[in-house]
Formats: C-alpha cells, structure tokens, sequence
C-alpha cells in the first residue's frame, strides 16, 4: 500500500496531453470556472427497489435455537437488542439478546430473556413467517380452518423497545398469554404497576460485583389485560389490533434501567408507536439508501442485502460491540461469545467499509481501546514493549479466554479494522482516536522483530499462524502481511496529520524490509507457505496461506504476475470455499488475486444457498456473524478494487454477465457506482467525499473517455491510469468518448439489465471458455447427485476427476476434459462432478437448442487404470442442472439413438477406445427454462474398479 502524497502544482494542459499522447498517466486538475451543479443521485432509489423484493421466509419454525451459535430464526434488532423468534403461535418464543449481557463472573455474554406468546386455540395452525428485510420486521400468518391470525414485529432502530402487533379474523374470540422469563427460560423476579409488568433479570447464574442486570417493561395495547405473576392475560377479538410493547433497558445504559424501562411502555400511546415506527422505517429507509448491487444471481444478491441487514441489525456506534453471535443469544453461547481476536471479531465489521456502511463501524474501537492497559501489562510480562493481546478479550478490559495460543498477531490483527477504515475514509479524527494503539502495536513490533543483517530483512519469530502452533514458527504469513498493512496505515496517518516525523523512516524501513512471503512447491506449483520454518501446508480449513493477500491487502491486481498466481494457485489448493473457518476472507481474498469470476460466482451461490439459512445468515460451525463478510466483501471486490490506491471497477467479473452498482466506497473516500452491460462498462460515477488525488483504472483499456465534473464537460482523458486532484463534494462523471451527460445520467438511473448466455461452445483449448471448476464433486444442489462410492482412480487421487489435459487425447485441437474415478462397489455408487457454472448469466434453452458432445471412454487397451473387460468408463454422460432445480438425467431426455440421457443407461452404449458423438434435443424437453450448471456424471451401481475417458467439443446452442 502506496503512502499517500501530498500534490504539487498542477502540470500544465500541454504537459498532459503529451503524458496522454504517449501513454503514461495522465494528471487533471479538479477545480473549475465553471458553475457547479446540482447532481442527482439515483443510488437511493436503486436502492430501496432492489431491497423492497427480498424478504426470508418460512412455513414451519425454526429448528435450530440454543445450540450456542447461529439459529435459523427470524431475526430483529437496532444494533444494541436483539430478537429471534422460534416456536409455533401456541408457543411462540421471542429471545432476546443485547450487546453489553457479559457477565461479570464469566466475561462471556448471557442471554437477557424471553418473552412467550401463547395462542393454545390456534395449535396446529400453518406456519407462514416472513423477515421483511427493508422495514427490519418480521411478520408472521397463523391459519387455523377459518381463522387467521396476524402479527407484525420489530425492535424500533432509534430506542430499546420490542413491538408485537396481533390482528385475528374469524368469528371466534381467542384466548392468549405473554409469559415473561429470564434468558434460560425460568421464571424472574416480577412486579406490576399501571398495567404494566417489570421483570427483573440478571446475566448469568452467577452473581459478581458489575454483573449487569436489566429490566423488561412490558405492556399490552388495545385489551383488558390481566397480570398474575410473570403472565399477561388477554382476549383476542376478530377484527381489532393488540400491540405488545416490552422496553428493554440494561444497567449499562443506565443506573436509572428500572425505571427508565417502566415510563418508556407506561407512556406509550398510539401516536407515540406511530412516530416511533415512522422513525424506525425511516432509519432503516436512509440505512439501505446508501449502496446497492444488481447482479444476474438472485440468490447472491439477496445475500449481500441480508448480510447488509444482519449487520445493521447486530452493532451500532454508541452501543456495545457484538461478539462472536451478535445480539441474538437464544442460551449459552459457544466460545463465551466474546470478541475472538483471531479473525472472527473483525470479520464482521469488514463489509461495513465497502458497502458504504461505515457508521456501522462505530462500536469496533472500544473494546479493543478498553484492553490496553492489559495489553501494555502482557507485554511487558514477556518482556517486550507495546501492547499484547489474547485470542479472546471481553468489553471493558476484560477477557473469558486470555491466552495467547503461541500467536503473536491478535493485536496487529485488530489493528486491521483501523487502518482500513482510515484509508477507506481518511478521517483525520478517527487517525488521531486509533493511533494511540496502532503505536502501541507498532512499538511491539518493532521490538519483538529481529534484523537479519545477511538477508537484510526483519524475520517474526515463534509467532504461530494458528492457535497452538509448536515452535519453532518463523516468519507467519498472516503476521507478514498484517504487519506490513500496521506500518503501512501508520506511515498514512502520520503523513496525513503531519506529525511522527522521526518514526515514519523507521516504520517504513519495517515495512520495505519485513521477510518476503513464504512459498513452497506443492503438487507442481507455487504456493504460499504458512511459515518459512515450521508449518507448511495445512489443509484444515483455514485458509491463513492467503490471509496476506485478504486481510493483510499486500497482493492485489497491481501486483507482479508472479505473486498473483502464487495468490490463485494457493486459493485453487486450499479449495476451502465451505469450510468452518475460510468464507469469511477466501473469497474477497480470491477476487483480490483475479481468481476465475465464474468460480468464485458459483461457490458464493452455494454459500447463499446450501450454506445460509432462510435469515440470510451464511452458517459454519463455529462461524457466526464472521460471515456477514462472505457473500459482501466476496462480491465488492469482483465489482470494484481499491486497495492499492488504484480503483477498478468490475476488476474481476465474469464475462456476458450484466450487473450494476451504486455507492460502493473506495480507498480515498470516493463513492464510486458503474454498470456493465454486454461486457462492456457503460459509466463510471465518482464522488469525492473528502477531496484530493483520485487515481483509477481507465475502465476502456486503449480508448478515450468523456469527462464531467460536476455536470461540465471538461474534456477527455486517456492512457491507462488517470490521476486527477478532486474537491470535497465534486462528482466526476466518466464514459466511453461521445456519451453525452443525459446519456450517462438515464444509464445511472435504469435498473440493470438481465443477463443469459444463448450458447456455449467450446473445445477446452486455450482462449476458449475454461470450466468453472477442476476435479470437484456437485455436493451443492439438490439435484446435483453429489459422489457416492467413488474414490480417486490412482496415485494417492482421493475423489473423482474432471480436468483439462493437453497432449492426451483429443478429438479436435490439442485439449479435451479427461474424466476418471474408482468405484467400490456399493449400492448407489455414483459421482457427478461439476465443470461450468452460468449463474452469473443462465444458459436458455430455446426451441431448437441440441446439447452435443464427444466422448471416449477408455478401456484396458488405453489406460493401466481399467480394468480387462470392463466397460464402466461408458456409464457417463454430460448432465444439465437448471435453475429450477431439476436435472437432466432424470428429465425423460434421450440422445440421438433412443438412449436415455441418465449416466447408467449410457452403459455398454458407448464404444470403447474411440470417439462418441452424442447429441440430444433438448428443445423438446426444457424449451424456456435456463442451465446453471454443466456436470459430468458417472453412474453405475455395483460397479468395482476404475474408469476413464475423454469429453470434447461440447456445445451448446
């Protein structure tokens, strides 16, 4: 990362046109003569159409509560109060959850209570239950023969109070119950008065000096309720509306939480809920206003946006921050559900940054400042300067779980989130906040590393990339590249603010000496190493090989061809996309690397499908709001890159892929929105929010663009990376030479544009479309069959194959995708493994579409590998997944002699040893629906032994 630099005049016109003429950078003035106008910005409204049309949904209750992690509930909360709702409308439970429930006795956060609704007339009713993600409610339909009952829930964005709406219709009257109890489900300490019950709970089953306590006031609206205990009674009349209103108030926001919770629900009117709900929409309104994405996969899309909601939801600035599992503690919470160090505290706040939701970062600090003086303490107990910290600390300086696990990085590692927000927003203030600590973490590290006068570079010693790493762990890459985005951060800051004069050289000379990164050979390829000495390859689900690369931000597309695919091939090898541990930095770091888009589209598809609850929330053991990054932060570094102080937009998107963004936020402040229509970007819209140098990418390689500035026409700029000083508030408009602004300004507010793909044809050679994926089993879809029985083929292969080889065997050209496994005789054996992935842009099916390809299955004569007289290598066949779920094989489809299209009745169909051609009608089976995926699949059941082959020349079309 490049320090910025301060601007010297500006060059002459002349002097860059010549830059211009002959290919170099060009550098524009931003300041003009001429008035400044009012530009329109259609982010908003792009916006709240997107988001209006996503929405969770269920039709039974959720079944995953108090396991400790993340429930598959409806979900609520403004940051501070959370809610997930779990149980039938006869026994319907709201738990509720807030930031700062951290025990005393414990130092890990404790459920707060829960509040029971209770309809026993209605049992067995069907189940329907929406998260509105645009208005932050949940809204349930209970249907019981001729009744129904409604409800509308939400935890008001702008106070601590939770708001139940019931509505039945019918001819019958209904009874119900609201049981008010403690986190754990038992029954608290309670009082009534004016109508309204005070219950009194605690965190934890301990008590401890601190320990903190809070109140839940609630009241019903619109009946004549009946208190006793810990229970409202009410009547449920068809036709009128019962509010249930609980205020929620801790210890920590107030010594006053008991009474300041009673006058809350005591004073509500039904005038007072309306402004109260218009201000909660309102929020919610300006919150989704400020970014949006356009993409081709639904299922993506919506992903990002219930990321974006989870986020809004789990942390606010003023408020404490969330640990592990947000606000939504359902029981006793894995891992104490404090601020895990490691990755997970600071994967959560990670998409804040490019999705333009920068506020939401506001509680990240405070319990990372908080622990200093620890921090400071720790260190020097092992006898160095600066601060250190733990794996796991706590709010307020405290920590359930201080232990180093032999790792050196936590506090570098928390110093991430900083440096990023600050380069993201270059905010002076928040440099002069944070850099107190970054210093500290920096004087730690400055002591703690060791000059190596023969190499002249400065080694990390017994620093372990995982927890409880063995010494001897030289040189941790996750340590490389966060200490060289600490130093590079503190270089910014110090520079910006004018200030360290005397420390900058030495930071820098860290930071252009630090060891380079550790590579090694495996399996014919460069690869990063996790230490130069100890730890090599570890293949356990993390993925700290390319943590350099993401969050460390050391590899990007302007870095050397060689370390990029260095970057690529450690991603292709890891092939963690679904593990417990990787999503929530694998895959920005991928599309930071230029990993293939496709791949990366399809995998985030099975994150937002197989791997996400109906919440929204992306789900991995021992993964919880960590994964608010995945689908986020995965996606916005295909569509805009920033991090080398360089913008490029769609820097890493998929070909005949449409997509559209607004308001996504780059290194330097700047608002950045574009489109792509047809493989071509239609605009770029730029917005400097605190002025000075932007430098980006010309989005036309090789061609002129028209550039606006504040709605004037300055001219045209060309070359490969512009430069140009820009004014707080200035909008710079860019497109292709000859776009006129109203051209630009009716692109920037048209949604975006579908994308299919009419064909495919390809021969697996070089410059033809490459498969999306290599050698990987379809475990994803419902229909994609997945592997059972099959193992690799030979030499140490543990899965099936399908893989581009040249030179082998070739119907055409040189290349063709080679096919192999070993079955092992079980009943079902069979395996399909997937090839091409179209999310990004459905393949259709017309009419007329025919689905052709060759293949040559090998026998013994061909391969060691088959065995004499077998003819499994037959049982195989290209199938089809479409959008709809279904499949190919099972569809009725049969080729050009009759033979259905299933893997096991191509059996003995095949010739051995010679090229196939098989062809199929698909029009007549699957006209108007559209392909998501290309699978090869084997299938013979009983089979035992190996089989082998070749596909070439598939088309499609």
């Amino acid at each position: 990362m490049a320090s910025s630099l301060r601007y010297r005049r500006r060059i002459s016109a002349l002097l860059a046109s010549a830059l211009v003429a002959i290919g170099l950078t060009a550098l524009q003035g931003g300041s003009s003569a001429a008035a400044v106008q009012t530009i329109s910005d259609p982010t908003p409204s792009q916006a709240l159409r997107t988001v209006a049309r996503l929405q969770g949904e269920w039709e039974s209750p959720p079944t995953t509560l108090t396991n400790g992690e993340t429930v598959d509930a409806p979900l609520m909360g403004n940051g501070d109060v959370g809610v997930a709702v779990g149980g039938s409308i006869d026994d319907q439970t709201f738990y509720l959850g807030k930031n700062d429930f951290f025990s005393t006795a414990t130092n890990g956060i404790e459920p707060l209570g829960r509040i029971v609704l209770s309809v026993p007339g209605l049992a067995g009713s069907d189940y329907h239950v929406v998260q509105n993600i645009a208005q932050a409610q949940v809204e349930g339909t209970y249907t019981l023969g001729s009744q129904t009952l409604s409800s509308r829930s939400w935890v008001s964005a702008t106070q601590n109070l939770f708001v139940t709406t019931l509505r039945l219709s019918g001819s019958r009257s209904q009874d119900a119950t609201v049981t008010l109890q403690d986190g754990l489900g038992k029954t608290p300490a309670t009082s009534s008065e004016d109508g309204v019950l005070d219950t009194d709970v605690r965190a934890g089953t301990t008590d401890a000096p601190g320990n903190p306590r809070a109140r839940i006031a609630t009241k019903v609206r619109g009946a004549d309720a009946r208190l006793s205990g810990n229970r409202i009674s009410l009547t449920l009349k068809p036709g009128v509306t019962y509010t249930v209103a609980a205020a929620i108030q801790s210890s920590h926001d107030t010594p006053r939480y008991q009474s300041v919770a009673h006058s809350t629900v005591s004073a509500l009117t039904g005038g007072s809920l309306a402004k109260l709900y218009a201000a909660h929409e309102s929020w919610w309104r300006n919150y989704w206003s400020r970014s949006f994405v356009q993409i081709p996969d639904q299922a993506v899309e919506k992903s990002w946006y219930g990321s974006l909601y989870l986020l809004g939801s789990v942390s606010r600035a003023g408020k404490y921050a969330p640990g592990l599992w947000g606000n939504w503690i359902t029981g006793n919470m894995n891992w104490y559900g404090d601020y895990h160090a490691n990755y997970n505290y600071e994967a959560a706040f990670y998409p804040a940054l490019s999705t333009n939701h920068v506020a939401q970062m506001g509680s990240y600090d405070d319990p990372i400042l908080d622990w200093m003086p620890r921090g400071r303490a720790k260190a020097a107990a092992a006898g160095y300067k600066g601060v250190l910290y733990p794996v796991g600390i706590s709010p307020n300086g405290t920590s359930a779980a201080d232990d180093l696990y032999n790792q050196k990085s936590d506090a570098v590692n928390l110093a991430g989130d900083m440096v990023m927000k600050y380069e993201y927003t270059r905010s002076a203030s928040y440099a002069r906040k944070v850099l107190p600590y970054l210093q500290q973490v920096g004087l730690f590290w400055q002591d703690y590393l060791t000059w190596d006068a023969t190499t002249g570079t400065y080694n990390i010693h017994n620093d372990a990339p995982q927890e409880g790493g063995v010494y001897p762990q030289t040189n941790s890459i996750l340590s490389l590249g966060l200490v060289h985005l600490l130093f590079q951060g503190l270089v910014d800051m110090s520079k910006d603010l004018g200030i360290n004069h005397s420390l900058v050289p030495t930071w820098q000379h860290i930071d252009s000496h630090l060891a380079p990164l550790p590579t090694m050979t495996r399996n014919d390829q460069t690869v990063f190493r996790q230490t130069s000495e100890g730890s090599g390859w570890v293949s356990d689900g993390n993925d700290v090989a390319v943590q350099a690369v993401y969050p460390g931000l050391q590899v990007g597309l302007n870095s050397s061809a060689d370390l990029l695919q260095t970057a690529r091939n450690t991603v292709a090898q890891l092939n963690n996309w679904h593990s417990d541990n990787s999503p929530a930095t694998l895959y920005a770091a991928a599309a930071m690397a230029g990993y293939n888009p496709s791949t990366l589209m399809e995998e985030l598809h099975a994150e937002a499908t197989a791997y996400s609850y109906p919440n929204m929330a992306v789900h991995h053991y021992g993964g919880g709001v960590e994964n608010l990054n995945v689908t986020t932060s995965g996606l916005d570094e295909m569509l805009l890159q920033s991090v080398q102080h360089d913008i490029k937009v769609f820097p890493n998107w998929a070909a005949d892929s449409n997509a559209k963004f607004g308001g996504l936020l780059a290194y330097g402040n700047f608002l950045v929105s574009s489109s792509m229509r047809n493989n071509a970007v239609e605009y770029v819209r730029i917005t400097s929010q605190s002025g000075g140098k932007l430098t980006f990418t010309n989005p036309w390689p090789g061609k002129t663009m028209e550039y606006y500035a504040n709605g004037v026409h300055k001219g045209t700029l060309s070359g490969t990376t512009i430069k140009l000083n820009t004014s707080v508030g200035e909008t710079i408009d860019l497109a292709p030479a000859g776009t006129s602004l109203a051209t630009i300004h009716r692109e920037l507010a048209r949604p975006a544009k579908a994308s299919t793909t009419g064909s495919l044809t390809t021969g697996f050679e070089t410059g033809q479309t490459q498969p999306t994926w290599t050698d990987t089993v379809d475990t994803v879809d419902a229909k994609g069959g997945g592997n059972y029985g099959v193992t690799g083929l030979c030499c140490g292969l543990s899965s099936p194959q399908a893989a581009v080889r040249t030179g082998e065997q070739a119907h055409t050209g040189d290349a063709s995708l080679m096919y192999s496994g070993y079955a092992n005789g079980g009943s079902y054996d069979h395996a399909y493994t997937q090839v091409y992935g179209f999310n990004g842009a459905p393949l259709t099916v017309r009419g007329d579409t025919t689905l052709s390809y060759w293949v040559f299955p090998q026998s013994d004569a061909t391969t060691p590998w088959v065995s004499a007289g077998s003819d499994d290598s037959t049982c195989v066949a290209v199938d089809l997944i479409f959008t709809d779920g279904s499949d190919l094989r099972d569809s009725g489809a049969t080729d050009q002699s009759g033979t259905g299209m299933h893997p096991a009745d191509q059996c003995g169909r095949l010739t051995l040893g010679a090229w196939n051609h098989v062809t199929v009608n698909l029009g007549a089976v699957k006209a108007g629906q559209a392909i998501s995926k290309i699978l090869v699949g084997y299938d013979r059941p009983g089979a035992t032994g190996g089989y082998r082959g070749y596909i070439d020349d598939l088309s499609i079309g």
